[in-house]
């Protein structure tokens, strides 16, 4: 099995396990006006793996059909990132769980996955994420969440610098790192919350984990497109 590369922090952030909060997957809720019930489906992965996602029924069809899609793309996805890590198929498992929210203009999933080799020191984390607009059926990129995504993303990375470092209890702003840098890659994985921007890096993109922060809304508003300034109510 590949060695992912760790990146070691001037604030001693390497070889910190982090864990995505435990929000419990919601069994219905409403967007738009409307309401959707959520299920779960069991999607066929390349090297007989197997993810489950998160399937919407009920509420605008469009939506519905648009999120269900987008989800099992998303399973599909995380996939590719275990052939692409080139796991070993025997002696070990691999389990996934989506967890669909409700905000009153967006419809978002987090799905993450631990592979786990038996014998190894650790597991593998895996995270992806979707985000569909319930008033168009259209996912919510970078591109559509930002007036100027370069912009957006420099905002990004400077709220990283500054919010990470409190998840440990550090108050020293991060320096400039290649986990933190204003690329869309390191902000790719992101849902809609109340509170704001909630963004989940990648295993290795700082530590072995699945670190979470958020930026709240009043650090974006300035920059997200006109039409996606209702997230932040």
């Amino acid at each position: 099995m590949p060695i992912r590369q760790i990146v070691v922090l001037p604030v001693a952030l390497a070889l910190i396990a982090f864990a995505a909060p435990g929000t419990a997957v919601a069994e219905s809720g409403t967007s738009d006006g409307a309401t959707y019930t959520v299920t779960t489906k069991a999607v066929d992965l390349e090297g007989g793996w197997h993810a489950t996602v998160g399937q919407l029924a009920g509420g605008d069809d469009a939506v519905a059909s648009a999120f269900n899609d987008a989800a099992v793309a998303s399973g599909k996805t995380m996939g590719g990132a275990l052939s692409d890590d080139g796991v070993i198929r025997d002696d070990a498992t691999f389990e996934s769980k989506p967890v669909v929210s409700f905000r009153p203009t967006a419809i978002s999933q987090v799905l993450t996955g631990i592979y786990y080799h038996h014998g190894a020191a650790h597991p593998m984390d895996y995270v992806t994420t979707v985000v569909i607009d319930s008033r168009t059926a259209r996912p919510i990129t970078l591109d559509e969440l930002f007036t100027d995504r370069q912009a957006g993303l420099n905002r990004l990375s400077e709220q990283t610098k500054v919010i990470f470092p409190t998840t440990l209890g550090g108050t020293v702003p991060m320096g400039d790192e290649p986990g933190n840098a204003p690329l869309a890659k390191n902000f790719h994985n992101w849902i809609p919350t109340a509170a704001g921007m909630e963004i989940h890096f990648e295993d290795y993109q700082f530590a072995h984990g699945l670190p979470v922060i958020t930026v709240p809304w009043s650090q974006l508003t300035d920059l997200l497109a006109p039409d996606m300034a209702v997230l932040a109510h």
